[in-house]
């Protein structure tokens, strides 16, 4: 059986769990989950194929926690999920145009604009390489407001003069305001520019299991590592704080710096949290990240979220959205861009459904469970859910937060960070001062350990879930 073939039996193999199993309905199955390719298993994650055109935002948000699970059964080994748009060399002039099912389902016009589709062609022409670009994720497409204003100033600036002031641009802001987005924007504006520039860009995670990879192997494999990136004119690095505790990688990483920075070439990282705040990162590496420009991207305040989602009606043709809908999704869903675009999409699918326009109150109840976890961020405190989860393990408080790390302890500590990382709005400083004074790197590794277990382990799954609802 050859690679393709093997892939292609894997991914039937899911879908049949997926659809004995899981909970994906029979219209899910067929607008969405039977459109998907498994192009790659790397061991570690699943690279999963979508046609152009497929809302595959919907596809994370809804289904890709069932397809894990599902993986995980048939695999018996957890893998993370990674979408990629398939090529479509043939029909090139219409990768931008929704397919009319999908339209019909989403409530979305079925032809894209004009200028999209050239702008995708364009940039296919180009990839003499993989530079790992997203050609969606382009400065036309970012709605910049006061909490992005300096941070979109700065990656325009090296887009106009690479190398000049601002290197490396360090981007860093919490999950789902962007950080992605402006990063692969800035390597898209580059391209455009001039396409003999070599951009490359890769997260981190991505970055260490292919040093591991090579590392691993004989022969040209750790040299081609090399070569890839150092050859680099700009090179992107995206949740550069997963080199948490790596201190192999982060050793390739400093090499692999040093040697673009002294070539003159152009470093753009993003994280979800200043150079300075990563745990056990090495000081020659915090100097190096501190050493250019460092900017913030923050939440965005009510105008700038009722902006990004006006813009996103337009983009999605969905006019059954409502201004006044709009405003209310702004004012209710405040700490993820991510998030808030998600809403849409929910609210858009239902309308394309009903063929009618939503009132605020079929949002509120079609939107009840995101605007629940909404009210139990501001609600929950790190103390109330230190208390549940001591209940829940019979253990004391006083054992979750001291120094003990046997497993008895660990695991229930482990679970209480990755709740508090999940339920309330605070830092990761913050969480790791509450479990007696536990660095940032401390609540990243349990939250990350945590999500890993889920995927396979349905005891700990019914423990969350239990907790979890007695947040609401």
């Amino acid at each position: 059986m050859n690679h393709q073939d093997k892939e292609k039996a894997l991914w039937e193999e899911i879908m049949k769990d997926l659809r004995v199993q899981g909970n994906v309905g029979e219209y899910g199955f067929e607008a969405y989950i039977s459109q998907l390719t498994l192009k790659k298993d790397t061991g570690t994650k699943l690279i999963l194929e979508y046609p152009a055109g497929m809302l595959v935002e919907w596809v994370e948000s809804y289904y890709a926690v069932d397809i894990k699970i599902s993986a995980s059964r048939v695999l018996q080994a957890a893998r993370e999920l990674e979408f990629v748009q398939a090529a479509s060399e043939e029909h090139e002039e219409t990768s931008d145009i929704i397919p009319a099912a999908t339209a019909v389902q989403t409530g979305l016009s079925p032809v894209a604009s004009k200028k999209n589709t050239n702008s995708r062609k364009k940039t296919q022409s180009k990839a003499k390489y993989d530079s790992g670009l997203n050609p969606d994720l382009t400065f036309d497409g970012f709605v910049v407001g006061s909490n992005s204003e300096f941070a979109v100033a700065a990656a325009q600036a090296v887009v106009n003069s690479p190398c000049s002031m601002y290197n490396p641009l360090f981007i860093h802001g919490s999950s789902g305001l962007g950080k992605t987005h402006l990063l692969t924007a800035i390597g898209n504006a580059i391209r455009e520019k001039d396409e003999n520039v070599r951009v490359q860009y890769v997260t981190c995670e991505d970055f260490t299991n292919t040093y591991i990879d090579a590392i691993s192997r004989k022969g040209d494999a750790l040299s081609n590592f090399r070569s890839k990136y150092r050859k680099a004119d700009v090179l992107l690095i995206d949740d550069i704080q997963f080199l948490s505790q790596k201190d192999k990688t982060q050793e390739e990483f400093f090499h692999t710096f040093n040697a673009l920075f002294a070539s003159g070439k152009q470093i753009v990282l993003a994280s979800d949290c200043p150079a300075a705040n990563i745990s056990r990162l090495d000081e020659r590496l915090t100097s190096r990240f501190e050493q250019g420009l460092t900017v913030a991207l923050t939440v965005p305040d009510l105008e700038t979220r009722i902006a990004i989602l006006r813009k996103k009606r337009r983009q999605w043709k969905s006019n059954l959205i409502s201004d006044e809908v709009l405003e209310y999704l702004a004012k209710n869903i405040t700490k993820s861009v991510r998030r808030l675009e998600g809403a849409l999409i929910r609210l858009a699918t239902f309308a394309s459904f009903t063929q009618k326009k939503p009132s605020i109150m079929e949002a509120r109840m079609q939107l009840r469970d995101m605007l629940q976890e909404e009210k139990n961020v501001a609600d929950v405190s790190i103390s109330d859910i230190q208390n549940l989860v001591a209940q829940e393990f019979k253990i004391r408080v006083a054992d979750i937060n001291g120094r003990r790390r046997t497993a008895n302890v660990a695991h229930p500590r482990q679970v209480a960070m990755y709740l508090a990382r999940k339920h309330t709005q605070s830092s990761l400083q913050d969480i790791g001062a509450a479990f007696g004074g536990r660095d940032h790197g401390t609540v990243i590794h349990a939250a990350k350990t945590i999500e890993e277990k889920l995927a396979s382990d349905y005891e700990l799954q019914e423990v969350i879930s239990r907790l979890s609802a007695q947040f609401a």
